[in-house]
């Protein structure tokens, strides 16, 4: 049977580095929303998924957004049985591939201290500058439905802790499932 994992959270919550060593770990193929979501804003004329969104009226763009994710999520299952996806935000795209396949939801929950770190270390700017850059962001975020998401977790895993046992408790999560 198919198998999706979704990490989701916050900015700077620890998703995408999370990810990439369980792609790598369990040679799941790996979907970003940040390069699905660029696609998308590429298709309809735009640099950066802001962009497009400040440009479409919200239901549009959440309408549009989903079938572009949807159609690509769904041309890689017809490859592998199980994918790994970095960042999903968009709850109706969730709401559906649960209804199709077996689909686990994992909210990586992350203090906003330390998330403003990671942001702040990773793009070489100050805390107050991250946290601009977080607010940004989360709106986004917001607006397509990641507190529906959060509220309808499979799994919540501590984001505080270390990488290494975060993906511990992520590999007991997936082998369980």
């Amino acid at each position: 049977m198919q198998e999706i994992y979704i990490i989701t959270g916050r900015t700077g919550a620890g998703k995408s580095t999370l990810c990439k060593k369980l792609a790598e770990f369990l040679e799941y193929p790996l979907l970003s929303f940040a390069n699905m979501g660029k696609d998308f804003a590429n298709k309809n004329g735009f640099k950066r998924i802001r962009e497009c969104h400040l440009a479409m009226e919200l239901s549009e763009f959440k309408t549009r957004m989903a079938d572009h994710i949807l159609s690509i999520i769904e041309d890689e299952l017809t490859r592998h049985e199980k994918v790994i996806i970095d960042g999903l935000y968009i709850d109706t795209v969730v709401f559906k591939l649960k209804e199709k396949y077996n689909c686990k939801l994992i909210y990586l929950n992350t203090d906003d201290e330390i998330r403003y770190q990671r942001v702040a270390e990773r793009l070489a700017i100050s805390i107050e500058q991250a946290q601009e850059e977080n607010k940004i962001k989360e709106r986004l975020k917001d607006e397509v439905g990641i507190r529906e998401l959060i509220k309808t977790a499979d799994y919540i895993l501590d984001g505080n802790l270390s990488i290494e046992e975060i993906f511990n408790n992520c590999c007991n999560i997936i082998k369980e499932s």
